[in-house]
């Protein structure tokens, strides 16, 4: 790999590491405490994962490895804040991609920065309309401690479980992006995995509990699903028939789904 590949590289992952932190805040707040505009916030965050694909097949193309080290992810109690929080990331994304749009010398991966940078600047402007509309309020949800701490247990489990899974098919995805599985690809596994941790999310989301996403500080812990997560699901379903019945039929249809990834 020569230098250029290799400083731009370098520059691509610290892009991808910005677009994987806003992927993980947008989702939060939109099954969180912005759930009044959660289909605004989530069409955003598609937005930044397709950009996040682009960014990492960009990155494999130059001979490089995308890095998909878990950002953390801060708890924020008010829609303001949140909203306040979103704003600033979109500013300082725009920044920092015309910053190495200036620097990168690669035509192609300027004209995808460029490309990137108009969807930013739309995603800036929705914020700001988002936060002129929304001042100081909170959605409070009324439970009892030991209520939310139990639930808490269950489900978190499950969105570490879920979101594991997901960087693992995308990982794989940018890695063999030519090989194809019968059945679903890795990418089209990792929007099933996507999927159910977001019906996973909107659940806790509506229980007052904030999503935590599992720290991956090695490729290794990384790893695909198997009949152990699937028998996780199967817990979990025993214990929501009598805790939280709502949740049967979200966690059946997560089953159904699991199960046939075990099998392709």
């Amino acid at each position: 790999m020569d230098h250029d590949n290799s400083y731009t590289i370098e520059l691509l992952n610290a892009d991808l590491y910005g677009e994987h932190d806003a992927i993980l805040y947008y989702l939060t707040h939109a099954w969180t405490v912005a759930r009044q505009y959660g289909h605004e916030i989530l069409e955003i965050a598609y937005d930044e994962m397709r950009h996040f694909k682009w960014l990492a097949h960009g990155i494999v193309d130059l001979g490089g490895r995308p890095d998909l080290h878990t950002p953390p992810v801060t708890s924020i109690a008010t829609i303001d804040a949140a909203l306040q929080k979103d704003v600033d990331a979109e500013i300082h994304a725009i920044d920092q991609y015309e910053d190495h749009r200036n620097i990168i010398s690669d035509p192609a991966i300027k004209a995808l920065l460029t490309r990137i940078i108009t969807d930013e600047r739309h995603h800036l402007h929705i914020f700001r309309e988002l936060l002129a509309q929304t001042r100081n309020r909170t959605e409070q949800v009324s439970r009892k401690s030991h209520e939310v701490s139990l639930i808490a247990s269950r489900l978190q489990n499950i969105i570490g479980v879920e979101y594991q899974q997901m960087m693992s098919y995308l990982l794989r995805s940018f890695l063999e992006r030519h090989a194809q599985d019968i059945g679903l690809d890795m990418e089209e596994r990792s929007i099933d995995e996507m999927r159910h941790m977001g019906w996973i999310g909107k659940l806790m989301g509506k229980s007052g509990l904030d999503p935590q996403f599992p720290a991956l500080d090695t490729f290794n812990q990384i790893r695909e699903g198997t009949r152990h997560e699937e028998q996780l699901f199967q817990d979990l379903r025993e214990w929501a028939k009598e805790a939280m019945p709502v949740m049967v039929p979200t966690i059946d249809r997560i089953i159904e789904q699991e199960h046939y990834h075990t099998l392709i």
